[in-house]
């Protein structure tokens, strides 16, 4: 009778009890079986995982001075474009992004006291002294061999001054008061003329009636646009302290 109770009291020491199984068991709300399978087939994700954890915040660091530098980048390229667009005035100095001069509208309106109907009266000493009127005081020669800047309207006013003088001295026979190689220089003139003319592109509108004169004179459609320009006493007063700080050599209208 003890010998039987003994084995079945042995029996039952041996099955695990309640109390041992809930200690042996892990916590149900950190365990994932899921999970731990996982963890236990791909150890390799799980050390990666672990280690970018660990760098978290030197990603972010990165990643953050990326997106600043970027921001930068395009901040600056922004204000470059926009400062590009307005750096240089139209007709103004290259080599001088700052100068802009002050513009005015500005009607033309024609001077026959420029281009005398008499072509022989080109060569007087009034019609230069005329044109002279156009152009900065100062003006004249470099030394000899000397490199020197000289200014592109003031070439272009040489141009039309000497255009017109070759034309008076061909059709009034003068010729003997015009380059000898005037064919060359006429033609200089006219291209060089072209591509200051393309360059500034002044946009005016000139309204031409059916009432417009034929003579080209004041009644002209051609004398009726309003021209926005620099404002021309300005533009001398310029050359002329460029002439006195020995920047530039403005050549004579005639040479």
């Amino acid at each position: 009778m003890y010998h039987t109770v003994s084995n079945k009291d042995d029996e039952e020491s041996l099955l695990p009890t309640k109390l041992d199984s809930e200690s042996r068991m892990p916590d149900s709300k950190e365990w994932n079986p899921t999970e731990a399978l996982e963890n236990r087939k791909n150890p390799q994700r799980r050390s990666l995982i672990s280690t970018l954890t660990s760098y978290r915040w030197l990603i972010d660091t990165s990643l953050l001075l990326i997106i600043i530098g970027l921001m930068t980048v395009l901040l600056r390229r922004d204000q470059w474009n926009k400062g590009s667009s307005v750096s240089w005035q139209i007709g103004g100095d290259f080599t001088a992004a700052r100068l802009e001069l002050p513009t005015q509208i500005s009607k033309f309106e024609p001077d026959m006291s420029f281009v005398p109907m008499n072509t022989s009266e080109f060569f007087t000493d009034e019609t230069l002294a005329r044109w002279n009127t156009i152009m900065p005081a100062g003006t004249g020669f470099p030394g000899p061999g000397k490199i020197f800047s000289t200014t592109s309207m003031t070439h272009q006013l040489h141009c039309i001054y000497m255009m017109a003088r070759i034309f008076s001295g061909v059709v009034s026979g003068n010729i003997q008061d015009i380059p000898t190689d005037y064919h060359f220089h006429f033609s200089h003139c006219v291209d060089y003329i072209r591509q200051g003319i393309m360059c500034s592109a002044d946009l005016a509108v000139e309204v031409h009636e059916p009432a417009d004169s034929d003579d080209f004179g004041p009644q002209d459609g051609g004398w009726s646009g309003h021209h926005v320009c620099k404002d021309y006493s300005k533009v001398i007063g310029y050359l002329e302290g460029q002439i006195a700080d020995g920047a530039r050599v403005i050549l004579p209208i005639d040479d």
